[in-house]
C-alpha cells in the first residue's frame, strides 16, 4: 500500500512538471490572459555580447518565468490566496473599500487633499490658462475645462476609515475650479454635478468595481459639455439626448476594470449597470465644430463608442498630451512631432478633461506648452515671419529637399505642410542661436 502511494505521488509530481510544458508548447488548454497593464519580456538574442556581458542568462530566466505553461492561472491562484486569506491585493494602488466598493489610491488622495500641489503652482497654472484663454478668444476659438468626477469623492462613505486623515486641507479640484470661475475661465465641475443628481438619479453614475464613470454618468457630463460649447459659440449645433436605456447584469468595459485588474478567480459582487443609447441630431447647416480634446482615460468611453464623431466635426484625442489619436481612425501620432500652434489654429474648441486624481498634472502640460508656443510666436516679428516663409518657399522648390520632408512627415504621421513649417522654423531658430 505504501509503495502504491509513493508511485501515485511520484506520478502526480511528474504530471505537475510535464503539464505546464505541454500547455506552453501547444497552448492547450487555452488559458485566459491576465488583465492590466504590464510588459511581457522578449526572448533574448543569443549572441556573444549578451553572453559575455552577463545579461543573457538573467533575461532568459525572466522570459522563461513569464512564459511557463498555466502562468496566468498560477498568478490568479497566488492573488486569490492573498485576497481570501490575507485581505490584500497585488494590483498597484487598488484599494478595497467598505461593502466591496473598489477605489484607486490617487482618488482617495484627491478626496482628502493629500496631493495638493500648493497655491503657488495653482496660481502659475491659472495665470497661464488666463493668457491662453484670452489668446484663443482673440483668434475666435474657445477653451473649456472639464473637471471630471472622482469615484472616491462620489462614494466617500465607502472609503476605508484608515485612509482618512485627521484634517482635510485644500483640494486641487476645488481650488482650481474656484480660481477658474473667479477669472472667467469656462469650467465644468463634474464632482458637484454628480453630487447634485446623486439622490435623484435612477441609474448608477459609477460602477462598484470600476474606477471610471458609467456610460450614463458620462452622458450627464457631456450634456453639460455640449451646452457649454453651444453657449460659448453662440449657436446650437447638435441636439443630444437619450433614446433608451438598457440595464444589464452583463457589464461592459470598463465598468469592472479594477476587479479585472486584481486577476483572481472569484466573481465580483457588483450591481447592474445602465447602458444608454444616445441620439445626436445636427442642428446647423454649417460644419460642426472641430475639437482638440486633451484628456485622460475618462474620455475613452466617449471617444471609443463613437459619440465624439456624432457630436463634433473634426476631432482629435490628445491622450495625456503624449499621443494624438485622430478621430478619423488614422494612426496615432506622437504629440512632440506636431506643430502645436498649427494644430490649435485648425480647431474651434480646446477641451481639457481630467479627473481630480490627475489634477497634480494639470492639463498634462498642454497649457504650459501652448503658453510657451504663443510666447515664442509673439517673439517673431514681421521680418522673422518673412524669413521663415522664404525658407518654406525655397525648400518647396527643391525636389530633393521635399523628398526628405515627405519622408520625415511620413515617419511622424503628419502632413508634409506641417513638417515643412516645423523644419523652416527650426532653421530660423538655429540661425538666430548661432548669431547670439
Amino acid at each position: 500500500m505504501k509503495q502504491r502511494i509513493k508511485y501515485i505521488l511520484f506520478a502526480l509530481i511528474l504530471l505537475m512538471m510535464v503539464l505546464p510544458i505541454i500547455q506552453q508548447q501547444f497552448n492547450y488548454p487555452k488559458v485566459k490572459d491576465l488583465k492590466g497593464s504590464f510588459s511581457k519580456p522578449v526572448k533574448p538574442k543569443f549572441d556573444v555580447d549578451n553572453i559575455f556581458g552577463g545579461t543573457f542568462q538573467d533575461s532568459l530566466n525572466t522570459y522563461t518565468e513569464h512564459h511557463i505553461g498555466y502562468r496566468a492561472d498560477l498568478v490568479r491562484l497566488y492573488n486569490q490566496i492573498r485576497y481570501t486569506f490575507f485581505d490584500t491585493m497585488t494590483a498597484q494602488g487598488v484599494i478595497m473599500g467598505k461593502e466591496g466598493y473598489m477605489f484607486e489610491m490617487n482618488y482617495i488622495k484627491a478626496l482628502y487633499g493629500l496631493d495638493f500641489v500648493g497655491l503657488e503652482k495653482v496660481k502659475n497654472d491659472v495665470d497661464q490658462t488666463i493668457f491662453v484663454n484670452q489668446w484663443l478668444k482673440k483668434n475666435n476659438k474657445h477653451l473649456l475645462v472639464v473637471l471630471a468626477p472622482g469615484k472616491a469623492d462620489f462614494f466617500s462613505e465607502f472609503v476605508p476609515d484608515g485612509y482618512k486623515p485627521d484634517s482635510v486641507g485644500y483640494r486641487n479640484s476645488e481650488v482650481y475650479y474656484n480660481e477658474f470661475r473667479k477669472n472667467g475661465i469656462p469650467v465644468i465641475d463634474g464632482n458637484n454635478l454628480f453630487r447634485n443628481v446623486r439622490d435623484t438619479s435612477t441609474y448608477a453614475l459609477f460602477p462598484k468595481c470600476g474606477i471610471h464613470w458609467s456610460y450614463y454618468g458620462l452622458g450627464v457630463v457631456f450634456d453639460s459639455v455640449i451646452k457649454s460649447m453651444e453657449y460659448l459659440r453662440g449657436i446650437d449645433f447638435v441636439d443630444f439626448g437619450i433614446k433608451q436605456i438598457t440595464v444589464s447584469e452583463k457589464l461592459r468595459s470598463p465598468d469592472r476594470d479594477l476587479w479585472e485588474g486584481i486577476n483572481i478567480f472569484s466573481k465580483p459582487d457588483d450591481y447592474v449597470m445602465p447602458y444608454p443609447e444616445f441620439y445626436f441630431k445636427k442642428a446647423i447647416n454649417e460644419a460642426m465644430p472641430s475639437v482638440i480634446v486633451v484628456a485622460d482615460s475618462y474620455y475613452w468611453q466617449w471617444y471609443g463608442s463613437g459619440y465624439a464623431t456624432s457630436a463634433f466635426g473634426k476631432h482629435d484625442f490628445w491622450y495625456y498630451n503624449k499621443q494624438i489619436i485622430p478621430g478619423d481612425g488614422g494612426q496615432p501620432i506622437e504629440r512632440h512631432n506636431v506643430d502645436l500652434l498649427m494644430r490649435v489654429m485648425d480647431a474651434d474648441f480646446i477641451l481639457l478633461l481630467q479627473t481630480d486624481a490627475n489634477m497634480p498634472r494639470y492639463s498634462f502640460g498642454f497649457i504650459k506648452d501652448l503658453y510657451d508656443a504663443i510666447q515664442s510666436a509673439q517673439d517673431f516679428d514681421e521680418v522673422a515671419l518673412a524669413e521663415i516663409q522664404a525658407t518654406i518657399n525655397r525648400i518647396s522648390k527643391s525636389p530633393s529637399y521635399m523628398e526628405l520632408i515627405i519622408e520625415k512627415a511620413s515617419r511622424r504621421n503628419i502632413s508634409a505642410e506641417e513638417m515643412l513649417r516645423i523644419d523652416a522654423t527650426w532653421i530660423y531658430n538655429q540661425k538666430k542661436t548661432k548669431e547670439h
